[in-house]
């Protein structure tokens, strides 16, 4: 029986010429058609896969400064150069800390800068068993951690179970500025603030109102192991000298302090930023060192649930950066603060060094570093801020 392809064997027999299987041809033909289209088909499918995994988007929550657009260029073309990965970096900047607690609670940023405290406060925690917010750091992908002074080492306002689910970042104070020009002498006490000579012409903070309840408490001779626990204040005399407070100051300041406002005061509580931006301007402003001493915080990187796999690495990946020599010295030249790692080196200026504490552990045992508060304490003091701003004139 003749099968398909063989219909011309018998004139290939007659010429006395060698048989030659046309049918094997062409399905040889086929296959190598076949295995063709396959190669392409693969070498398709991977570039598709390869262009999804050379793009990744990097969503930051934090402070403004945090992530200017120096810092972000650098990362960019890091991640470009290390991982042969085009990053976006998405970045959104609050004015309170609890757009920290509900970015990480609904997974709107990959990386956020909250306050040490924050993730263990009650009403922002972060722990809750099945529930974390934050995911814990492989720090071998952050070897600039290894240059932390032993004081931000140390901290545990971000261990949980023996876990690092973050870093610090830069430590200020809740300060005490003073504008050069008009305050002669550094002012010695928080109490400059009651001296009736300056009503009108100073500026303080309404958001983080704990903090003017702090300054308060020390000026009345209140010591750290005082100050945050409302169960150790004669809350009525503390009351009434903070309603004073509230009523001579010229503003009140969300986030961060206006430095354009700067010219027309004569002092200023602030986090650094807004002198160290007035004195860009032209300004001339220091911070003092009140005898009573003054409270601090510490601001930390930290990863949110939200980032996973690849994601997560590069946010390890943005945490390091901001651990390295460059990045930190710029904590000093642009936030005015001071950085958590001891290899600024010469990056700093010898006046950078002393004024910011540049590498200086034994100094950051001086001040009263941000303290978890109890859910009565933290009602107790808002309802105190709210009762001395409403004797605010309208």
């Amino acid at each position: 029986m003749v099968g398909r392809g063989e219909e011309f064997l018998p004139d290939y027999h007659e010429r006395g010429e060698p048989v030659t299987l046309k049918h094997e041809e062409g399905m040889n033909m086929k296959k190598v058609s076949l295995i063709t289209g396959l190669v392409f088909a693969i070498v398709f499918l991977f570039s598709l896969n390869f262009s999804q995994a050379a793009s990744e988007t990097i969503r930051i929550t934090c402070w403004e400064g945090y992530a200017d657009a120096t810092i972000v260029k650098e990362f960019k073309d890091l991640v470009k150069t290390k991982h042969k990965i085009d990053v976006e970096v998405k970045t959104y900047y609050p004015t309170d800390q609890d757009e920290f607690f509900k970015a990480a609670k609904e997974g709107t940023a990959d990386l956020i800068s909250p306050p040490a405290d924050l993730a263990k406060t009650p009403r922002f925690y972060c722990f809750n068993e099945g529930k974390y917010l934050l995911s814990e750091l492989d720090m071998n992908n952050i070897p600039n951690a290894k240059n932390m002074l032993p004081f931000f080492a140390a901290d545990k306002s971000l261990i949980y179970k023996d876990k690092r689910y973050g870093l610090p970042y830069n430590c200020g104070p809740y300060g005490l500025d003073y504008n050069t020009e008009v305050v002669k002498e550094a002012p010695k006490s928080w109490n400059i603030f009651w001296d009736s000579k300056y009503k009108g012409k100073y500026t303080i903070n309404n958001n983080f109102h704990k903090c003017n309840i702090w300054i308060t408490a020390l000026a009345l001779g209140y010591k750290y192991d005082q100050i945050f626990d409302i169960d150790k204040l004669d809350r009525k005399k503390v009351q009434e000298k903070l309603n004073v407070l509230a009523q001579n100051a010229k503003s009140l300041w969300d986030g961060s302090a206006n430095p354009d406002e700067f010219p027309q005061l004569a002092l200023a509580t602030d986090w650094g930023f807004a002198a160290a931006q007035a004195n860009k301007k032209g300004g001339k402003w220091l911070i003092a060192a009140p005898k009573e001493g003054g409270t601090a915080w510490i601001d930390y990187w930290c990863v949110t649930q939200a980032a996973k796999g690849q994601k997560k690495k590069l946010c390890e990946e943005w945490i390091n950066l901001q651990l390295s020599p460059k990045s930190q010295a710029a904590v000093v030249k642009n936030q005015g603060v001071s950085p958590v790692v001891n290899n600024v080196g010469n990056l700093a200026t010898p006046t950078e060094k002393t004024l910011f504490h540049v590498g200086d552990n034994d100094y950051f045992k001086t001040v009263a570093i941000w303290q978890v508060m109890s859910e009565k304490t933290e009602k107790a003091f808002g309802e105190m801020w709210e009762a001395a701003k409403k004797l605010r004139k309208k």
